[in-house]
């Protein structure tokens, strides 16, 4: 019998993920143009082991097209504003990068971060959801719920089904 080359329902190039309350939130909808450029160019950056060391710095981010300082500038204050992606490390250029994360993947932590670990906001976005949709779904309430109740290292590994039973 042959070797299969492929993993079943393996997907053989890379992407980003983005869940879908973000893209319908207010906060993205308004987001300008740039910003929501800005936020792709950051999740390819994500290897799965790096969120809170995704760089916007004009240096890395020229690889992605950007040429100008200070359209990039107003992108990541906007991207900033959300409650969606927080600042991990403050940059001093020309020694050190900042770095940013997004709060539906978990935070892995560097002892170079600015941020505690613990205060770290995952999952927020569903509070935000919540908070705008007074009537937030009851299958998405007990997900928050179950994965506050494990611990880091289970909930990191529990998937969605798992989290709903």
């Amino acid at each position: 019998m042959a070797k299969r080359d492929y993993a079943k329902g393996s997907i053989p190039y890379g992407f980003v993920s983005l869940p879908k309350d973000i893209i319908q939130s207010s906060e993205w909808q308004t987001l300008p143009p740039s910003a929501i450029k800005l936020a792709i160019d950051l999740m390819s950056q994500y290897t799965g082991k790096n969120n809170g060391r995704l760089c916007p710095s004009i240096t890395v981010m020229k690889q992605c097209g950007w040429k100008s300082s200070k359209t990039l500038l107003d992108a990541k204050s906007a991207l900033l504003e959300c409650l969606f992606v927080v600042m991990t490390r403050k940059g001093h250029p020309p020694s050190t990068a900042e770095w940013v994360g997004f709060t539906w993947w978990r935070l892995d932590y560097d002892r170079e971060m600015d941020i505690d670990p613990a205060k770290f906001p995952y999952l927020n976005f569903i509070n935000l959801i919540q908070a705008t949709n007074k009537s937030a779904p009851i299958k998405l309430t007990s997900v928050v719920q179950n994965l506050k109740r494990l611990a880091p290292k289970q909930a990191s590994a529990c998937s969605v089904s798992e989290a709903m039973s």
